[in-house]
């Protein structure tokens, strides 16, 4: 039984996550081994989330005055947060790909930079590609029309050099007649 003092650090260290957290997914583990949980909190931890558990009670407090209290009637039965620091798709996936070998493991809901998504949102947010996959298709796409102009420019440059030595060769060859 936790004490008074330390439910009420509980909370404020699950207010500040919650409040500085950009997204939160909220799964039930009933069912799973300590095994599978600490296994399934290293792959969550590898794509920067931290996976915590706690009373549900705890968590609706601390919950208040923060975006997670519109999705505090998730805190249900065993419940788990995972709290992401950085991309909520890569948790996502990490989710999904656990989910196949976890059937007992349950995706409620969560919180994805504000707004509310479901089971089938968590779904649909694990199969896109990472931030850092379209941060980077996304330059590709900026750098290409530049690289395409560069290359145009250069192919100007290439042909008038190829005129010039054209006209330096033919100069030659009338100064040999």
């Amino acid at each position: 039984m936790l004490t008074k003092v330390v439910k009420e650090q509980v909370v404020k260290d699950f207010n500040e996550r919650f409040k500085t957290s950009p997204s939160l997914f909220v799964v039930e583990y009933k069912g799973l081994t300590v095994k599978e949980v600490e296994g399934l909190r290293r792959r969550l931890k590898k794509a920067k989330a931290d996976f915590k558990v706690a009373k549900n009670t705890l968590l609706k407090i601390a919950s208040r005055e923060t975006d997670i209290e519109r999705i505090k009637d998730l805190f249900e039965g065993a419940t788990a947060v995972a709290i992401c620091k950085e991309d909520p798709v890569v948790v996502a996936k990490v989710f999904a790909e656990s989910a196949k070998q976890l059937p007992v493991l349950k995706l409620k809901g969560g919180i994805v930079e504000g707004k509310v998504i479901g089971v089938s949102d968590v779904s649909k947010l694990s199969q896109l590609p990472s931030r850092q996959a379209l941060l980077t298709e996304f330059l590709g796409l900026l750098s290409s029309p530049i690289s395409n102009f560069m290359s145009t420019l250069m192919e100007l440059e290439r042909r008038l050099l190829y005129a010039l030595n054209a006209l330096k060769d033919l100069k030659e060859k009338k100064e040999e007649v």
